[in-house]
């Protein structure tokens, strides 16, 4: 997926999807567009893409699945809740077959399957967690579907600031001291962290889980780009073996569950209501499951609990070692790594010369997941090959080749301004409100979440008072020109 993470360049991105090599005629009328299929378009990207580096993580192989032929759902296996099928909202036979193995592949007490990604599953933590309290530690850099989830369930967030990294311009890891602090000054029943990040930065979980326990706080980790960590021996270790109460996943983007397959595992010892987590997970997602989204997850299972599959898991580890290897002797780009602890798959790297390195990369076919001002993030998953590696690497060598060789002092980026919260989201959503253009937002309280996506954080949120700080950065930094407020 392919998202700059200023709103001010959403325009000329809005027609890029996964991979999307741009069209020699940027400026193609509307008309001409409405000539093409959703079906031809979709054809055209993929067949337009020499090697992807984006979600999802099958890349379209069928190999990523353990097969080795050609690999594909039958449009008769698109089916409902038919007799001896099951109902995920109450499974008791070939579903909770299923759920019992992914809890065992992931080493949780239970898991419960998502066909509305990680996002609903967020969701239903967040819902979940509101029985033990009403005040919830939550990251400015959560998702925006967390913002749901502390809406639904009425709860006050507490915000808190993960690590600022001015060089590329976003939060990376959670320092145990400020879990540690903000735990000393508040009162609350849960903690929610995002671990890896979007840029693939992990956070000291063991030691946040323990600080937690001591206080008798529930963790729950977003954990949607991290289920391939499956094997310390060759990956960093996951929130569910560091001690998180609740983690969740993303099956779809780095391993090979389909888009919008997601999973909520609890812990062997937490303290999470069980039937609880499932009426909470069953309100938030569909009740009409798509039986090929859940058989993706059964193939993922099939694949990831033999030996075969941990091979080829690792064999993408050590491509993603290999490629960041082969970024970093070009010497003319920086390959961001966290100080700590950082996820192999997720890669991102920097020109240190002026160019436009997305729009480069897409013009030669490379399918890029992210755009940070000048940095372009790469996804590896279970699908990744050595080709895809070495089409890449040829190319940054080609446009390194091509430059004028003028070193670009990076830009120092400051910190968005954290959210003065003077209401709860639930009670903001219900207030009477009203559309102004943003320089009119000053000192009134906000009652909508925008946060584009990916990676989905939030640029403001519901019930945030809008101060200077915040209106400065939304007109410096994003195209946002309107804004609903509650009514004076």
């Amino acid at each position: 997926m392919i998202h700059d993470t200023t709103l001010k360049r959403q325009d000329s991105t809005n027609e890029l999807s996964s991979g999307v090599v741009p069209a020699p005629d940027l400026q193609a009328s509307f008309e001409a567009e409405e000539a093409f299929s959703l079906v031809e378009k979709i054809a055209t990207v993929v067949s337009s893409e020499r090697a992807s580096f984006h979600t999802p993580g099958h890349k379209g192989r069928p190999q990523s699945f353990g097969k080795d032929g050609r690999f594909a759902f039958d449009i008769a296996h698109d089916v409902t809740e038919l007799p001896g099928l099951d109902d995920l909202s109450h499974p008791g036979s070939v579903l909770l077959t299923l759920e019992n193995r992914l809890a065992a592949l992931f080493g949780a007490r239970r898991t419960f399957i998502s066909v509305n990604g990680a996002s609903a599953c967020l969701m239903a933590a967040l819902m979940a967690a509101a029985s033990l309290g009403r005040r919830v530690l939550v990251p400015a850099n959560l998702h925006r579907s967390a913002v749901a989830g502390l809406t639904w369930a009425n709860l006050e967030p507490v915000w808190f600031r993960p690590e600022w990294n001015s060089d590329y311009g976003f939060y990376q890891q959670v320092s145990v001291e400020t879990i540690e602090y903000a735990l000393a000054q508040n009162d609350v029943a849960a903690l929610l962290i995002v671990s890896p990040t979007y840029q693939g930065a992990l956070s000291d979980i063991a030691a946040i889980s323990s600080l937690c326990k001591r206080k008798g706080v529930l963790l729950i980790v977003d954990e949607a780009h991290g289920a391939h960590l499956l094997a310390p021996d060759f990956l960093p270790v996951s929130a569910l073996e560091c001690g998180a109460d609740i983690v969740i996943h993303s099956l779809h983007k780095t391993l090979t569950g389909l888009t919008q397959t997601g999973a909520l595992h609890i812990a062997p010892d937490s303290r999470f209501s069980l039937d609880h987590v499932r009426s909470f997970l069953s309100a938030v997602q569909s009740s009409s499951p798509s039986y090929p989204l859940m058989a993706s997850i059964e193939q993922m299972v099939d694949f990831m609990s033999c030996d075969r599959g941990l091979l080829r898991l690792q064999s993408v580890a050590c491509l993603a070692e290999k490629l960041k290897g082969e970024v970093e002797k070009l010497a003319c780009f920086d390959v961001y790594a966290q100080a700590a602890i950082h996820d192999p798959l997720h890669l991102l790297i920097r020109p240190r010369f002026q160019v436009d390195l997305a729009f480069q990369l897409q013009k030669r076919g490379i399918g890029i997941e992210a755009v940070f001002n000048q940095s372009v993030l790469l996804l590896l998953g279970m699908g990744s090959e050595t080709e895809d590696i070495d089409t890449l690497v040829d190319f940054l060598t080609d446009i390194a080749a091509g430059s004028d060789h003028c070193i670009v002092e990076a830009q120092k980026h400051d910190a968005p301004p954290l959210f003065m919260q003077v209401l709860n989201p639930a009670e903001a959503l219900l207030a009477p409100s009203q559309v102004v253009p943003v320089e009119e937002a000053l000192e009134r309280i906000c009652v909508e979440c925008i946060a584009p996506c990916p990676p989905g954080t939030p640029v403001v949120v519901p019930g945030q008072l809008i101060e200077k700080q915040n209106l400065a950065y939304m007109l410096e930094f994003t195209g946002i020109r309107s804004l609903r407020v509650a009514q004076k």
